[in-house]
């Protein structure tokens, strides 16, 4: 037992002594002191008396419950809200109806108008000698209306009658007018006129076979009403009082009236024309 004893002893000596030596021998990145070192990256600590390198401090990691997640950025949503929603309620909110244009017809009378004027007529410039002097005749006349309120108008009128010596007489007139419309855009227009004319007179005195031949010129003024029924149609009816003077080469040699109360003789005549007709425009 004591041999056995002693073998083993020298044997775990002889084992221990060179891991003693060669733990006494410090590997290159070991520090001095230690036992088991594998060879590390790690520097070799600072000598004595010099300061100590303070670590670098470790990034701050993601706050509890957030996950960093590699890859492109997410991309940028820009929020519109939506329009506001209108609601209306009750008839007075609801929206109002759209604008309307009114545009007028072409009423008459339009600018620029042209007519035809036809008409019949009777003088009238007393009783006469015997009471029974009176004319009446027809006639026709154009008329241009350049703007509404005013018109000219030329005429030619036929009589036939009594005149006022108790003649048997026929007349020819050339007249010219014009027309001032006082109310044009009514249906029943109401009109001045005035203007100046040219008569020819052929008479007969058929108690003493004798035949007189008679030449005038004088001016007329009046009232009328045209009813414009239509743009293309109107009836019409006016009053004009004339006076005139003679004018042939007889008028001084044989005067025409003769007034045995005064024992005056004249070459003036006046009186009364009314007429009514009808207007065609165009």
């Amino acid at each position: 037992m004591s041999k056995a004893a002693i073998g083993t002893t020298i044997f775990a000596l002889a084992l221990a002594f060179p891991g003693v030596a060669l733990a006494q021998q410090p590997a290159a990145n070991c520090p001095p002191g230690s036992w088991f070192c594998a060879e590390t990256n790690q520097q070799p600590a600072a000598p004595a008396g010099q300061p100590v390198q303070p670590l670098q401090p470790l990034p701050p990691g993601p706050p509890p419950g957030v996950v960093y997640q590699q890859g492109p950025p997410p991309p940028v949503v820009i929020y519109q809200p939506p329009p506001p929603v209108v609601v209306y309620q009750g008839p007075r909110a609801m929206p109002p109806p759209p604008i309307y244009y009114y545009h007028p017809r072409d009423t008459w009378p339009r600018r620029n108008e042209w007519g035809i004027n036809l008409h019949i007529e009777g003088a009238m410039f007393g009783g006469g000698v015997d009471g029974r002097a009176g004319m009446g005749g027809a006639g026709f006349g154009l008329r241009y209306r350049p703007v509404p309120h005013f018109a000219v108008e030329s005429n030619v009128d036929f009589l036939a009658g009594t005149d006022y010596n108790g003649f048997q007489r026929n007349e020819n007139a050339l007249t010219f007018n014009g027309l001032f419309f006082l109310n044009p855009r009514s249906r029943a227009q109401v009109y001045l006129l005035a203007g100046f004319g040219f008569s020819s007179a052929h008479a007969r005195d058929e108690n003493q076979g004798v035949s007189y031949d008679y030449s005038y010129f004088g001016g007329q003024a009046g009232v009328g009403l045209e009813l414009r029924l239509s743009r293309h149609f109107a009836l019409n009816s006016d009053i004009r009082g004339f006076v005139r003077g003679r004018t042939d080469s007889q008028a001084n040699a044989h005067p025409e009236f003769y007034d045995p109360a005064t024992n005056q003789y004249s070459n003036t005549s006046a009186g009364a024309l009314l007429t009514a007709g009808a207007t065609f425009y165009f």
